[in-house]
């Protein structure tokens, strides 16, 4: 399903979803004396995290999901997803009957899904922290699956979308924090009493020690670098820089432009020992390989859509440098310990920025930028995205040469 359907579905039929069932809700929780509420000392038998739309988000609330195994050890923590998210939650250790898809792509195919999330939570204890904020689908499922603890971000008397009076813990989003931050107050807001007001006055330090860090075995290293060489004989592989030139359809201002990549490419290889990896999902394949083609096709592999994400981390802990847009592989990269290099624009990196100590971000901070946010679910009015043509290509060197030590 395109994102601009999925905004127009969540406007129309998700103002008054949320309207009618807060009051449904709210009545519901009148009704029960104050000994039935959930309180500060009851153990939820399940914690479900919720995350849609960007599955870099993922990784990103690793530090949330960690404190609240910290505080509710005995609890079972679950995520809601969609699809393209299952395999990056296998690699930070949730096992398939901890992980609950919901299709995007289609209605029919997102009721099915509705339907087999709810029994899973049927008759158990569950609190539910709404990792998006402003998402009428995400407060709606906290509803949906029963939980008695909602807990996610609240408008006030702020910017925002509105989402009724669905969730129990409410916080204020803060646009100075970066999203790790963000998630991990909803996770502390766990061991809150229920409360209409803003929850979590205190400190939320930086989270990028606590950042997910996959450790890749020298043994996967090694198969990935004997395939390279089976399927690519003639690329010398004696210094690898990644080139993600993709971004999602969420947001497609992120996007440098491709001819920025082409000529990125062939300045890069004027150094005799790099050899150019483009990767991306396989949806961009046919993109990847033009690319390909135009920078240097002897020089430059196309392995877009032909890694799992496994692989895909293996292939950053072999590599030398990722240079990206900003998207999902900004945080994927940042599970490890390759340089980054990462544009943007229409974003701000202050929210979400590598988290890792080897990443470079280049950003212009035009006048305009950052354009997108959670209070206008990342849709812009913009067409001509000028805070990333604007950096040049020169810029991008000038950083690689830096990094690479020349």
């Amino acid at each position: 399903m395109h994102p601009d359907t999925m905004r127009l579905i969540d406007r129309w039929a998700g103002v008054p979803l949320c309207f009618v069932t807060g009051v449904w809700s709210w009545i519901k929780s009148a009704r029960k004396s104050k000994s039935d509420n959930y309180t500060k000392q009851d153990s939820p038998e399940i914690i479900v995290f919720i995350g849609l739309a960007e599955i870099g988000a993922l990784v990103v609330a690793y530090p949330a999901i960690q404190e609240a195994r910290k505080q509710y050890p005995n609890s079972r923590v679950c995520f809601i997803t969609a699809p393209a998210g299952l395999q990056t939650l296998e690699l930070m250790g949730f096992e398939q009957e901890e992980i609950l898809l919901m299709s995007m792509s289609s209605l029919s195919g997102m009721f099915l899904d509705l339907i087999k999330i709810r029994k899973n939570f049927s008759g158990k204890s569950v609190s539910a922290i709404v990792l998006e904020p402003f998402t009428r689908i995400s407060a709606l499922l906290t509803v949906w699956i029963g939980a008695s603890q909602r807990i996610g971000c609240f408008r006030f008397y702020n910017e925002g979308s509105y989402i009724g009076h669905l969730l129990t813990h409410r916080l204020v989003y803060n646009s100075h924090l970066h999203a790790s931050q963000t998630y991990f107050a909803l996770a502390k807001a766990l061991s809150e009493p229920i409360s209409t007001q803003p929850l979590l006055k205190e400190k939320i330090p930086s989270q990028m020690r606590n950042r997910l860090k996959i450790n890749i075995q020298e043994d996967d290293q090694k198969a990935l670098q004997n395939r390279l060489k089976l399927e690519y004989p003639e690329t010398a592989l004696e210094k690898i820089i990644l080139l993600n030139a993709n971004a999602s359809d969420i947001v497609p201002l992120r996007k440098w432009p491709m001819d920025r990549f082409v000529e990125l490419g062939r300045k890069l290889l004027e150094n005799s020992s790099i050899t150019i990896i483009l990767t991306g999902s396989p949806e961009e394949k046919d993109v990847c390989e033009d690319l390909a083609l135009q920078i240097n096709p002897a020089r430059t592999v196309n392995f877009a859509g032909k890694t799992s994400f496994k692989e895909l981390i293996t292939l950053y802990s072999i590599s030398d440098l990722l240079i990206t847009n900003d998207s999902g592989p900004v945080h994927f990269a940042s599970t490890t310990e390759i340089p980054i290099l990462a544009l943007f624009g229409p974003e701000t990196p202050k929210i979400f920025g590598p988290m890792s100590p080897n990443a470079k971000v280049i950003s212009l901070e035009l006048a305009c930028s950052p354009c997108v946010s959670v209070f206008n679910q990342k849709k812009s009015s913009c067409d001509d995205n000028q805070c990333m043509k604007q950096i040049s290509v020169q810029m991008v060197v000038k950083e690689t040469q830096k990094i690479l030590g020349k």
